[in-house]
C-alpha cells in the first residue's frame, strides 16, 4: 500500500487519502505486534515471487517477493517494475530478474557463515513463466520473442543447480501480500505467516514435497 501511494504523492485523489488513512489506522493498531523469525532447517531456503500486471497509472507492473526459512520472512519487498511489458507472463519474468538477486545474496551470505543451502526453492504461479525460466529462448514464441536476454539469467542459475523453480497455486502465493490489495481472511492468513506467527508449512503443507506440474525442459539450441 505504501509503495503504491508514494507514486501518487503529486496527484493524489480522495480515494488515495482514504487508503492512506486506512493504512495508518492499521499500523497504529498493530504497532506492538511481535515479528518472529525462525528456521525449520538451516539448509533450506524458500522464496515466493509474484507480480501484478499494469496496475500503475503508467501501466507498469508491481513486483513482490518474500524469502523465508520456516518462520517469518527474512526478506520481503514490494516495488514498481522498471519497464512496461505486454503481458502478465512477461511481467512475471521481469519480476524474477528483479527479485532473484536478493535470494542469491542471502544464499551467498549464509554460505559465508558456514551454512550450505541444499534446497533453494523459488515458487511461481505462472506455468508459462516457469517454461521460460527453465528453457530460456526455447520457450519464447510469437509475442514473447522480443524479451531481452538479460531477463534469462535465472535459467543459468537453474542449470547450475543453485535454485529450483517450482509451481505454487495462486491462493498459496505468499508474495501476493506485497502485490495485491488483499482483504479479509486471506490477508490475515498471509500476514500471520509473514510475521512468523505461523510456519510457512501451515500455509501450505505441500511445500515439504514439490507440487507436480507439467513443465518440461528443452535442450538449449
Amino acid at each position: 500500500l505504501l509503495s503504491f501511494l508514494t507514486t501518487r504523492v503529486t496527484k493524489s485523489d480522495v480515494e488515495d487519502w482514504k487508503k492512506l488513512k486506512r493504512g495508518l489506522t492499521f499500523i497504529k493498531n498493530t504497532i506492538d505486534e511481535k515479528r518472529i523469525i525462525g528456521a525449520n532447517s538451516l539448509t533450506d531456503l524458500y522464496t515466493w515471487v509474484d507480480s501484478a500486471h499494469a496496475v500503475h497509472p503508467n501501466m507498469r507492473g508491481h513486483t513482490g517477493g518474500a524469502i523465508s526459512m520456516g518462520y517469518g520472512i527474512i526478506h520481503g519487498k514490494g516495488s514498481k517494475q522498471k519497464l512496461n511489458v505486454k503481458s502478465s507472463t512477461e511481467a512475471e519474468l521481469v519480476k524474477f530478474s528483479e527479485y532473484v538477486p536478493y535470494n542469491l545474496w542471502i544464499l551467498m551470505f549464509l554460505e559465508e557463515q558456514g551454512y550450505k543451502i541444499k534446497n533453494n526453492v523459488i515458487y511461481q504461479d505462472n506455468e508459462s513463466t516457469i517454461r521460460m525460466l527453465k528453457n530460456g529462448r526455447n520457450s519464447c514464441m510469437g509475442n514473447s520473442q522480443h524479451i531481452n536476454i538479460r531477463y534469462f539469467f535465472v535459467k543459468d542459475r537453474v542449470k547450475k543447480g543453485e535454485i529450483k523453480v517450482e509451481y505454487c497455486p495462486t491462493l498459496l502465493m505468499l508474495a501476493d501480500y506485497f502485490t495485491k490489495p488483499l482483504m479479509g481472511e486471506r490477508f490475515r492468513e498471509l500476514r500471520r505467516v509473514i510475521m512468523g506467527h505461523k510456519s510457512i508449512f501451515d500455509l501450505n503443507p505441500l511445500l515439504l514435497q514439490p507440487i507436480k506440474e507439467h513443465v518440461g525442459e528443452n535442450e538449449e539450441l
